[in-house]
């Protein structure tokens, strides 16, 4: 009886309220009365985290969210900073959850944005070029998706940029070191997009904001002049910079050049800085420390100054403009139903009430908990993962994190923050929930990832893909040359012969050079020719899956109104990415979906799930470290219901041979708990 009244008070609303106000600040969680036991003990045991390892209590109780008055001073830094610099910009402001707050394109500023890694390849996103022809402010595009980047990667234990972004994208890491595997977040580029069937389309009434997380024009971000916003020390959103035409990257991140558009942003969160402490710098991968600017305040052309006025604009479908009267909106406060993620039980019942730590969940932003655990539609037969299944397993996985060391945040030894996505065998959502303080970024990914593990699994995936008809970016311009390629890499009968495929495996196969990080080799399979066809916006099978036919009869690569990756605002397709009314690609499956209805995912972190030796579903976990990630989704399966299990060993692709290398199937990191000694675990 006394650990049941233990979990019944940490499951409380109001409990979980005062947790996520705190772990959310930064600061020590409350027990609420006590722990609560997991979904199975497996190597956790009882060595749960519970409180322990986090910063120091605060008194603060509240988080102010960013007011109108704060856009409005971030947004006049940056441009009198623009005007010192005789650089006119395009500058876009959003809250946490990607909701714009304020837009503008000053005189003189780039009326067209042009896509380019400028390496001189072709295919996928390259030279796209977007004109006023197209929408009326093109570089605002930019500029949005580098203010996401910014808000999104970040956390009140984690400050990246899009500085950040491009050391952690690109076919090496650190970028310009030959012989280096690629980046940690190798395709994370191609998240958030508009096509998706998760990240949601800007508030169309002037002046308002909506539920997040919001989509953006051109996924993540790896151009300079995206910095995310604080708000006494609170992650509270993001800023984005867009005074040039090109659209691009940094190649070598030993060239350390000082970008106007970063000197900007610097000038417009000055008094909205993170905290120093976890900024990038502060934060090692793979015993490398991450970036965060080249640019300081020292390069300011001026002192920081917020008088004067700019003039509003809006960004057609993903910003109407402020009300009018107004130059701005304040933002949502985090965690609170305007956000879209609150706490499990804000409404309605506790849906996780086994957890150590309460759980996030999504809401549309008018008191309906959205994902909640439901039934899986396939297979059928009574085979496939039932709501209590889904439930019990996205508890075992959120007390793994809650157990688990994180990889990317300050303090260290504070416990794995990430958000958790479970799929039936057509990818469509059984459960999706968070732990409190995740980055945004990680919801629209662990969806990628566990769709894409479990499309990759399926007996028939080759079937779907080799008939899909628009062009690619391969050789032979076919999508059916990524699974002759894959055939003639991996097996002749590679994904149509059951064998599961993690998301570690397929991001092995989707690399420049195979195996990874050795150059001059030929690309994987689900890849293309790095000399001639591969970069960051062109990256192969995931690119092309979701760009669509983007090519007019012009000399420009435009897209227009009806391409599938939505760049210019039109509403997302009804299936998602991948199909755009039965223009040629993925089919619409039992809900109404694609199998990858926000696009597929080439990083760690996802795997199938199985009942015996039948594949029903797939897990997918983003937001900490890519060893974190797939830790978290290998245990949780492990920890979770006895009726559901991980792939059996004998059918893994681990047991493949591709090129003469053994695959992997998993990676965890050392030392992974918190309070256990356990090595190994995965």
């Amino acid at each position: 009886m006394i650990a049941l009244r233990k979990r019944n008070l940490l499951s409380h609303p109001l409990c979980q309220v005062a947790m996520a106000i705190l772990i959310v600040l930064g600061a020590a969680a409350p027990s609420c009365g006590g722990g609560g036991g997991g979904a199975g003990s497996g190597f956790l045991g009882t060595n749960q985290p519970g409180s322990t390892n986090l910063t120091s209590a605060s008194t603060t109780t509240t988080t102010p969210n960013l007011t109108e008055d704060d856009v409005n001073t971030i947004m006049m830094q940056a441009v009198n900073q623009a005007n010192a610099l005789n650089a006119p910009a395009a500058i876009v402001i959003t809250d946490r959850v990607g909701n714009v707050l304020a837009a503008t394109q000053m005189p003189g500023a780039p009326t067209s944005l042009t896509v380019t890694s400028r390496r001189g390849v072709t295919g996928g996103l390259e030279n796209l070029t977007i004109t006023t022809a197209l929408t009326p402010f093109p570089a605002a595009l930019g500029a949005l998706a580098k203010a996401l980047t910014g808000a999104y990667l970040s956390s009140n234990g984690n400050a990246f940029s899009t500085r950040t972004a491009n050391q952690i994208i690109q076919e090496h890491f650190d970028p310009g070191v030959m012989g280096t595997p690629g980046g940690p977040l190798f395709g994370v580029q191609f998240s958030q997009l508009p096509c998706s069937d998760f990240s949601m389309p800007g508030s169309m009434t002037p002046g308002a904001v909506n539920a997040g997380p919001h989509r953006s024009p051109l996924g993540f971000s790896a151009d300079s002049g995206g910095l995310p916003i604080y708000k006494n020390g609170v992650l509270q959103g993001g800023i984005g910079v867009m005074s040039e035409t090109a659209y691009s990257l940094n190649l070598n991140i030993f060239n350390v050049p000082i970008d106007n558009d970063e000197v900007i942003a610097i000038a417009g969160v000055t008094g909205f800085e993170a905290p120093s402490a976890i900024t990038a710098p502060n934060i090692a991968v793979g015993g490398l420390s991450l970036q965060y600017t080249d640019a300081t305040t020292a390069n300011l052309a001026a002192p920081v100054s917020a008088t004067g006025s700019f003039t509003p604009i809006t960004i057609p479908g993903y910003f109407a403009g402020p009300a009018p009267g107004h130059t701005a909106v304040a933002g949502t406060l985090y965690g609170t139903s305007a956000s879209g993620i609150v706490p499990d039980g804000t409404f309605g019942p506790v849906l996780y009430p086994n957890t150590t730590i309460g759980a996030f969940v999504f809401t549309d932003g008018n008191g309906h908990v959205l994902y909640q655990p439901t039934n899986g539609l396939v297979p059928g037969g009574g085979v496939a993962i039932t709501a209590g299944e889904a439930q019990a397993l996205m508890t075992s996985t959120l007390n793994v994190a809650f157990s688990a060391r994180a990889g990317i945040r300050v303090p260290t030894n504070t416990f794995v923050q990430v958000t958790a996505t479970i799929v039936d065998l057509d990818g469509n959502v059984l459960a999706q929930a968070r732990t409190p303080d995740a980055p945004i970024f990680g919801a629209d990914v662990s969806r990628q990832k566990a769709r894409t593990a479990v499309f990759f699994s399926r007996t028939d995936a080759a079937a779907p893909v080799n008939a899909i008809t628009i062009p690619a970016s391969t050789a032979t311009g076919t999508f059916a040359d990524y699974i002759t390629r894959s055939q003639s890499l991996v097996d002749p009968t590679v994904f149509a012969d059951g064998i599961a495929w993690s998301e570690v495996a397929v991001g092995l196969i989707g690399r420049p050079f195979y195996p990874d990080g050795i150059d001059g080799k030929p690309p994987g399979s689900l890849s293309l020719d790095f000399n001639t066809r591969w970069s960051v916006f062109s990256d192969g099978f995931q690119t092309d899956l979701v760009a669509g036919p983007t090519t007019l009869p012009t000399s420009t690569k435009q897209l227009n109104d009806i391409a599938v990756f939505g760049v210019l605002g039109n509403p997302p397709p009804a299936a998602g990415c991948a199909n755009n009314g039965g223009s040629g690609e993925l089919p619409i499956l039992s809900g109404g979906k694609t199998a990858m209805a926000n696009g597929a995912q080439i990083f760690s972190g996802g795997a199938p799930i199985f009942r015996g030796n039948t594949l029903v579903g797939g897990i997918g976990i983003s937001g900490d470290g890519i060893n974190q990630d797939s830790l978290v989704s290998f245990i949780g399966v492990q920890n979770g219901p006895t009726t559901l299990n991980q792939a059996p060993a004998a059918i893994r692709a681990d047991t493949l041979t591709a090129g003469g290398v053994l695959l992997r199937y998993v990676n965890c990191p050392p030392s992974p708990f918190l309070n256990s000694n356990v090595q190994n675990a995965c």
